[in-house]
């Protein structure tokens, strides 16, 4: 072999012998880089997650790019912040939301919050408090995970409202009416009266009402009713429904009663009786040694289905004075009422002395 083509080769396994050791100086070279980040992680990152504190050695300067290089996942309620104190040395602190379990308006939902007050937790969850509303906590207490904050709606109404005032009864008596009738004199007015209530509502039900005034706006008018205290209805009626008491028919109060005949009678016009009164429905004819003139008696017959009523003793007749007659009844003008005294007839009667006359 010749020496120049010896000196060829020799210079050729030289020159790969070089390209080997710098490959391999290179490759050291990279490896201390990586393990010291002198060359391409030239930052310092520390990443606090949860109060673990992390170093990371990154040439990334996109914080979220950092994160994922460091296999941490976030939610899209976290908040990250950063902060740079060097040129190559930085903080991220990852702060992790937490959900608090808000109930309004019979609706429960989970509010994420990375940190705050029950205020900020009810503002961000959209609700506003009205001013009798009521918490299960205070407004300034600080929020925390699985917190549960309750709201109950409290409303206060004011309501009026009109009532009836129900109107009394008063009963008379009417010695003009029979028994079982009634008449009413006045009718009963209902008054009328304004309430004013205070409602309180919880959650919309009705839990409690309070009577806040009570105002009569009108007066109840009070009913007044007659009822009858005759047997039956009395011929001669009085002015003064209740001028004669009756109980069962009979006068409560009387001096003597007389019990016999009667018989009915009619005259003229302008007819006078023996006494000197004018002869009117009311006055009969009597005995006046037996009974007075001017005596108030009350008529009535014995089985009470027919009664004269009230009378003044201020006539008489031969039928009387002989004691065939005990009373003769005075039904009216003959012209007026002769049908009147026949169908009175002659009946049994008793009389009820009211007040004896004086003559």
């Amino acid at each position: 072999m010749k020496p120049q083509m010896i000196n060829a080769k020799m210079n050729k396994l030289d020159l790969r012998s070089r390209l080997v050791k710098a490959a391999m100086f290179a490759a050291t070279i990279f490896m201390v880089a990586v393990m010291t980040g002198s060359i391409y992680f030239k930052d310092r990152v520390y990443i606090t997650d949860n109060g673990v504190t992390r170093e990371l050695m990154t040439s990334e300067s996109d914080v979220y790019a950092i994160l994922k290089l460091g296999n941490y996942q976030l939610s899209s309620n976290d908040k990250v912040s950063y902060e740079e104190v060097s040129s190559n040395t930085a903080y991220i602190t990852i702060y992790r939301a937490f959900d608090v379990n808000v109930t309004a308006d019979g609706e429960t939902k989970a509010v994420p919050m990375i940190e705050g007050t029950v205020a900020d937790v009810l503002e961000k969850a959209g609700i506003t408090l009205g001013e009798y509303d009521e918490l299960s906590c205070e407004l300034t207490d600080r929020a925390y995970k699985d917190m549960d904050i309750t709201v109950t709606r409290v409303e206060y109404v004011t309501r009026e409202s009109t009532s009836d005032i129900a109107y009394d009864t008063e009963y008379t008596d009417n010695c003009n009416l029979a028994i079982g009738t009634e008449n009413v004199v006045t009718a009963g007015v209902n008054g009328k009266c304004v309430y004013t209530v205070k409602e309180k509502y919880v959650d919309g039900k009705l839990t409690s009402q309070e009577l806040i005034s009570e105002k009569t706006t009108a007066e109840p008018v009070t009913q007044v009713v007659e009822r009858g205290t005759a047997s039956a209805v009395p011929y001669s009626k009085t002015s003064d429904p209740e001028a004669v008491k009756l109980v069962n028919g009979i006068p409560e109060n009387y001096t003597r009663v007389l019990s016999g005949k009667s018989t009915a009678y009619t005259a003229g016009y302008g007819a006078r009786t023996a006494s000197g009164r004018a002869a009117e429905i009311g006055t009969c004819a009597v005995n006046p040694n037996v009974i007075p003139y001017g005596s108030k008696l009350y008529i009535v017959s014995h089985d009470g289905r027919k009664v004269y009523g009230y009378a003044v003793a201020a006539d008489t007749g031969l039928g009387l004075m002989d004691g065939t007659v005990l009373v003769d009844l005075y039904f009216g003008s003959m012209a007026d009422h002769y049908y009147d005294s026949c169908a009175w007839g002659a009946v049994q009667v008793d009389i009820y002395v009211l007040e004896e006359g004086n003559g």
